[in-house]
């Protein structure tokens, strides 16, 4: 009996020990996620809209030795605990649209200038004499900023610039000038160009070394969505690839490298006496000056000599397209709006290249890019998908992905309700866009709503903007989003995007709405 009972004693001891034990664990595992996982001295935060900016500050990871995944954060990410415990920070920051900060940094000025601004009451109330102290509640720490952009927008770097006296106000103490990077090409701008001098890295090091070689795609296909539209055809391109297909994922883009019409070139070469036939070397790849130069800026003067022409003169810049298939589909779809100038009736450079003077059976160029910001984490959650026009390509990737995850979960998991809301021009059922869409509706989608730009509302009882939809509806996407459903906006900023964002933020409320970006579960693509 005494045995027994000896027994139990230790059973029950070794049992509390274990939960004891558990608990510790458990506490530890919690502390470890609530604090900065940081080397105790440096932290690099990004705010990128299509990527860039994460990708530079991974790299830049790399090269101090540091862990991306406990050493890079998004800037909407940041918190005052993060700066109080580090003592270097790096910024990596895009502007977007009008001078704006991208969706996963846009929270950061505002919640920062409100923290300072108690922080400086603080110091105010404190003070005996009543007079203001400059707060310097991050005098401890010093920061570089990398701030990408286009000089074509009048608002160059704005955000980055933001960023600088953000931290300035805060007391921080700069490490140099902020760094700006205009129009970057991944795989030519050098890192070390772009880095501040605190991190030691090899001049001869890309951007990306992880890429090794371009990725050409040959087109086979190419379909006019809304052929009754006389002006900005939606054109369906398809590709397949040339040697290995890369791998890719719903809200991934693809950077098209654009080329100059034939004449265009043979006009120019005409014009500065220069002989297009002429067979040049350059990077060990051998062609003729014509077929260089159709992936160059053409000068208005030129002041090159015939042999410095391909070494001089920069490449255009690539374009980013939402790809509009998943890998497993064997090929790559895009959808492209043609661009027709009213002044000078030419096209734009790369939708013209794409849907006109590209031919079936040509080959492109064209590069996958890694976007985290646009995946869709959770299929097994519902999902709202809202654009219009071309942003119809980003839409059908998610829904495509979420498809072939329900015909190939191991699992036996189900994805959650899918809602499409999308905007054309036409409801005309015979569009192939409009029979596209159908498709959808009997085959993947939940809900479908759609909206017609050129229907006259008060005779159609149609809708003519998206966002009339999500108003119209609200009462349906706030119990979506109460239980949990991701909102997915595709298509263009200007018009489209930003009326849907302020719907929401009517409808569900600023906080809400910051709370769902927070979450990702707020994604825009947009452009």
């Amino acid at each position: 009996m005494q045995s027994l009972y000896s027994t139990n004693v230790v059973i029950i001891f070794l049992s509390v020990a274990w939960l004891v034990l558990c608990f510790v664990m458990w506490r530890l595992h919690r502390f470890r996620c609530s604090t900065p996982a940081t080397n105790g001295t440096v932290l690099i935060t990004y705010a990128s809209q299509t990527g860039n900016a994460q990708a530079i500050a991974n790299r830049c990871a790399q090269a101090l030795d540091l862990s991306e995944s406990s050493h890079v954060i998004a800037l909407n990410s940041l918190t005052f605990e993060h700066l109080d415990s580090i003592e270097k920070i790096l910024f990596v920051v895009s502007t977007y649209g009008n001078g704006e900060a991208p969706d996963n940094g846009a929270l950061f000025i505002k919640k920062f200038s409100k923290m300072f601004a108690k922080h400086n009451a603080k110091q105010t109330s404190a003070d005996n004499n009543n007079t203001y102290h400059e707060n310097k509640v991050l005098s401890h720490l010093s920061y570089s900023i990398i701030a990408l952009g286009d000089s074509s927008y009048p608002e160059f770097c704005a955000f980055g610039y933001q960023v600088n006296q953000t931290m300035l106000k805060a007391g921080a103490n700069s490490l140099g000038n902020v760094i700006t990077v205009d129009n970057y090409e991944e795989q030519i701008t050098k890192l070390a160009d772009i880095t501040p001098d605190w991190i030691n890295i090899d001049h001869e090091v890309t951007l990306n070394p992880e890429i090794k070689s371009l990725q050409y795609w040959q087109l086979n296909e190419r379909v006019v969505l809304n052929p009754d539209c006389n002006d900005e055809k939606l054109l369906q391109l398809n590709f397949t690839s040339i040697g290995p297909c890369p791998h890719w994922q719903a809200g991934d883009l693809i950077d098209i490298q654009p080329q100059n019409p034939v004449e265009v070139v043979e006009q120019w070469l005409l014009e500065n006496q220069f002989n297009g036939d002429t067979w040049l070397t350059y990077q060990g790849h051998q062609q003729t000056l014509t077929s260089w130069l159709l992936t160059r800026e053409l000068p208005k003067v030129c002041l090159y000599t015939q042999d410095e022409l391909v070494s001089k003169l920069p490449y255009l810049h690539k374009r980013s397209y939402s790809i509009a298939s998943i890998t497993q589909s064997g090929q790559l779809e895009l959808i492209v709006r043609l661009f027709e100038s009213a002044d000078t009736k030419k096209f734009g450079l790369a939708s013209g290249y794409l849907s006109h003077y590209c031919q079936i059976g040509d080959v492109v160029e064209g590069q996958i890019r890694n976007v985290s910001a646009y995946h869709n984490i959770d299929h097994s959650k519902s999902i709202i998908l809202i654009g219009a026009g071309s942003g119809l390509a980003g839409l059908k990737a998610q829904i495509a992905e979420r498809t072939f995850f329900d015909n190939h979960s191991v699992v036996n998991n189900k994805t959650g309700p899918s809602w499409l809301i999308f905007g054309e021009r036409n409801d005309d059922p015979q569009l192939p866009l409009n029979q596209q869409l159908a498709n959808l509706q009997a085959s993947s989608l939940t809900k479908l709503s759609c909206a017609y730009s050129q229907k006259n509302a008060q005779e159609t009882q149609v809708d003519k903007y998206v966002q009339d939809i999500v108003l119209r509806e609200q009462v349906t996407v706030k119990q979506w989003v109460a239980d949990g459903a991701s909102i997915y906006v595709c298509g263009s900023l200007s018009g489209m995007g930003e009326g849907v964002q302020q719907t929401l933020i009517d409808i569900l409320g600023q906080s809400s709405l910051e709370k769902l970006q927070q979450q990702q579960r707020y994604i825009r693509d947009v452009y």
